[in-house]
């Protein structure tokens, strides 16, 4: 990437920059607005520069983080530099990436400025800041904002208004102030979630956002004291999807064996699961392991009858954004429960917690808005 450095001046002011151009003349520029903490060094602001250029954008780095500046002034100051540079440059495009206090050089120049094709990523937007507020409500500028999911920003009304705009796309980062806490350690798999977010902003302005479906899973389990596993899966003529053995060792599903508090298995079991499915019709997915074993009812019962066997039917929900399944359990069901003489048909219900402002998350991430 070809580096040229120099300074800007403005209001008797002398600011550092870094502009990176093409070989090929660009028509796309991106322009960098650090916080005061967070210069452009910084992870979040290294990658999507980097995004930026593979997206065939030149890049503009504004470096007044080192300066003793008045931030009151900042704004005015910046916005003057960056007048004078479009004046000599012909771009098309422009973008503007800022945190905290860039943000308000980034609102203060769509404040004052008409460039039709300016978009905006906002890195925890000074909302406290009114100029900021203002620029993100009532410029139709689109922009991707990002906050941490703590701190005093995201507890102001602001940002609830800010979340309501149509042309912006809001993300909360689960795991702390995006500002204190991003720098100093960040998480792989956010980072990696963030870079894809701002390369598909840049790609297409929108987010294609994956929503979490209800998820259904049946399995039914046969068990007593001690029998047999082998003998029960060869009459059946079914593997199983799962076997304990009495006496076998517990282990967490962590994997991590307390050696100070073993637990083992007190009796035998053998179980036929669906395993998880996106459904909401529980019926549909009973019949998935009652026509399995529906024909096997004689054998079930000798079983039972020759180890003393206990069954079982399990169902367990994870219900997803209020989309409640629909729990019918027809005559045929309970006429088989029935026939193999099962103890009980027994529910797990996981309620998440809903928001019906929720649209994605994923590796840290928290899409509000608008409902999809």
């Amino acid at each position: 990437m070809p580096n040229h450095k120099g300074n800007m001046e403005a209001h008797g002011v002398t600011i550092p920059y870094i502009w990176m151009d093409r070989t090929e003349k660009s028509t796309k520029l991106v322009i960098l607005l650090p916080s005061k903490a967070y210069t452009t060094q910084g992870p979040l602001f290294w990658y999507t520069n980097h995004i930026y250029w593979n997206e065939g954008f030149d890049s503009l780095q504004l470096l007044y983080t080192s300066q003793d500046i008045d931030e009151e002034k900042l704004p005015v100051i910046v916005n003057e530099m960056i007048i004078t540079f479009l004046q000599q440059h012909e771009y098309e495009t422009i973008h503007f990436v800022s945190m905290g206090l860039g943000s308000t050089v980034a609102a203060y120049f769509l404040t004052h400025q008409v460039y039709p094709n300016i978009q905006a990523v906002w890195f925890s937007p000074d909302i406290n800041h009114s100029n900021v507020l203002q620029a993100l409500l009532n410029r139709p500028n689109k922009g991707l904002v990002l906050f941490g999911d703590s701190g005093d920003l995201i507890q102001e009304e602001g940002a609830q208004l800010v979340e309501e705009k149509e042309h912006l796309i809001v993300a909360h980062v689960n795991g702390g102030d995006l500002l204190e806490d991003i720098y100093p350690e960040l998480n792989i798999d956010t980072m990696r979630s963030i870079v894809q977010i701002v390369q598909q902003f840049i790609q297409t302005g929108v987010i294609e956002l994956i929503e979490k479906k209800t998820e259904i899973q049946v399995y039914i389990c046969l068990y007593g004291d001690d029998f047999p596993l082998e003998e029960v899966t060869e009459k059946l003529g079914i593997e199983p999807t799962n076997t304990v053995k009495k006496g076998d060792e517990i282990i967490p599903p962590n994997g991590k064996i307390n050696p100070d508090f073993r637990r083992y298995y007190t009796q035998t079991s053998w179980e036929l699961e669906t395993g998880y499915q996106e459904n909401v019709d529980l019926e549909d997915v009973m019949n998935q392991i009652v026509g399995k074993l529906r024909s096997k009812i004689f054998v079930i019962n000798e079983l039972r009858k020759k180890y003393d066997l206990t069954s079982h039917i399990q169902v367990v929900l994870h219900v997803e954004n209020g989309q409640m399944p629909i729990l019918t359990l027809n005559k045929k069901l309970i006429s088989f429960a029935h026939q193999i003489q099962t103890e009980y048909i027994d529910f797990d219900c996981y309620v998440m917690p809903f928001d019906e402002n929720l649209r994605f998350e994923n590796d840290g991430i928290n899409f509000k808005g608008r409902k999809l």
